[in-house]
């Protein structure tokens, strides 16, 4: 949006002091100048100036305050169980049907009954849960002797080189991945926080 603004303008009539602001290439806007005509002016530009705003950022999305993965279990009470006692996450809320852990500030994971939620289990699982961590290595020394602990994949790099990476397996069948990004990805600085 281009914003001109020229004082002093008369118009075709020659009766009448106004200004000009030009939205954009081809496109004016007559505002004459009378009694309260400068609140008016003023509106005005506030509101062109609100909509520039906006008009500059076309692609720019609503805030977002977290991220929630949900997912889904005939035995809700044995993944709940799993994810509190052998995982050791922070449970958030149970609300009988829906229990939602922490993981940050901003990341929880949704545990839903598959007889109350809106998506029944699957037997291929088409989703897995990554948990980037600094801590890679302790979180594998912890969790690799625990029983209840099904370790899918020992930690190894990635073979594409860009992450170290372990992983284990859920009561429902769900991949949980723990990661680090390699130091030399820009992505280790990028999402990692």
């Amino acid at each position: 949006m281009i914003l001109n603004v020229s004082p002093g303008f008369v118009d075709n009539d020659d009766c009448c002091c106004g200004t000009i602001i030009q939205l954009k290439e081809g496109q004016e806007m007559l505002v004459k100048k009378r009694s309260g005509s400068l609140l008016l002016f003023g509106s005005i530009l506030s509101i062109l100036l609100f909509a520039q705003g906006f008009a500059s950022q076309p692609h720019a999305n609503p805030s977002v305050a977290a991220g929630v993965t949900f997912f889904y279990y005939d035995d809700l009470d044995e993944a709940a169980d799993w994810y509190e006692n052998k995982l050791g996450l922070n449970k958030l809320t149970d609300e009988g049907w829906v229990v939602i852990f922490e993981l940050t500030d901003s990341s929880h994971l949704g545990l839903v009954n598959a007889t109350d939620g809106s998506l029944k289990p699957t037997e291929n699982k088409g989703a897995m849960f990554s948990i980037d961590t600094f801590d890679l290595e302790a979180w594998y020394e912890k969790l690799k002797d625990v029983d209840g602990i099904n370790m899918r994949q020992d930690m190894q790099e990635s073979t594409n080189g860009m992450i170290e990476v372990f992983s284990v397996t859920d009561p429902g069948g769900y991949i949980i991945e723990f990661f680090r990004w390699r130091s030399h990805r820009p992505e280790a600085t990028k999402y990692s926080r």
